[in-house]
């Protein structure tokens, strides 16, 4: 339990820093693919020390944007490579961590998530292993740990697995025309991001989200990273997708979640 805390923590010295960095210029703007930047959007760069930078000694990168007046999101990025956080603050000088986090390991993928209130954790935070699998599940009340399930023991009572029986009726939300439909969608409408080209970047990007009863997309969340402009073309197919066919139980209509991969792969010219 104590790696996780300790990346939770230098997290938040690192984002206290955010004061001291340096927008970004119209240059690294173009080189990111963007036509022009949002009034409620900003980018900066940090070197490996976490001071502010120049594009070529940036070991980090920092978009964040506003969603409404009391609520900012910060993911931060290596220069080149996937997420190391995407965090909610209560402002646009990030000074208070505020609702959801997802921090990220080395290879991209997500390694603990949960809520912040008044800066502090708070509610129910997940911790993901190595292979993807949870591991520990922690609670916390206004920073205070109260609680923990260990799910690494074998025998251990919180790791009982539940066998869920799938009722006939039962159908899981899918993008409308299957997986015939998902492919037309992309193929017709993806973009490989110029920015990924010139790094020659490709990987898989993973999107979790919910589809609602009316076929909705709610709370889109990237879950494997893979390099900033990849993953902001990825959240854009998803968010910009038509009303999926939500899921059926017992004959009603339900909420439900969905874990979509995105590939990118580069063609030999």
């Amino acid at each position: 339990m104590r790696k996780y805390f300790i990346f939770t923590e230098s997290i938040k010295r690192f984002m206290k820093r955010i004061m001291l960095l340096i927008i970004f210029t119209a240059r690294f703007l173009s080189i990111l693919s963007q036509e022009k930047t949002k009034p409620e959007e900003a980018f900066y760069l940090l070197d490996e020390n976490f001071k502010a930078a120049k594009l070529e000694k940036a070991k980090f990168l920092i978009h964040s944007v506003k969603e409404n007046d009391s609520s900012w999101l910060f993911d931060t990025y290596n220069i080149y490579g996937p997420l190391v956080s995407s965090e909610h603050y209560n402002n646009g000088k990030a000074s208070v961590l505020q609702g959801w986090a997802i921090y990220f390991n080395k290879k991209g993928n997500v390694d603990s998530s949960g809520e912040y209130l008044n800066g502090l954790q708070n509610g129910k935070w997940n911790y993901i292993n190595a292979k993807g699998k949870l591991a520990f599940e922690k609670n916390y009340v206004n920073g205070i740990p109260a609680g923990i399930k260990d799910f690494t023991k074998p025998d251990s009572a919180n790791n009982k697995k539940e066998v869920l029986v799938k009722q006939m009726d039962e159908i899981e939300s899918d993008f409308p025309g299957g997986v015939n439909g998902w492919l037309y969608y992309l193929n017709k409408n993806l973009v490989y991001p110029e920015r990924a080209q010139n790094i020659q970047k490709q990987g898989q990007v993973v999107i979790q989200f919910i589809v609602d009863t009316e076929g909705h997309i709610i709370s889109p969340e990237i879950v494997q990273s893979v390099e900033y402009s990849l993953d902001q073309e990825a959240m854009r197919m998803i968010k910009e997708s038509p009303n999926w066919t939500p899921a059926f139980q017992n004959g009603k209509k339900v909420k439900s979640y969905k874990k979509q991969p995105i590939t990118f792969r580069l063609t030999a010219n």
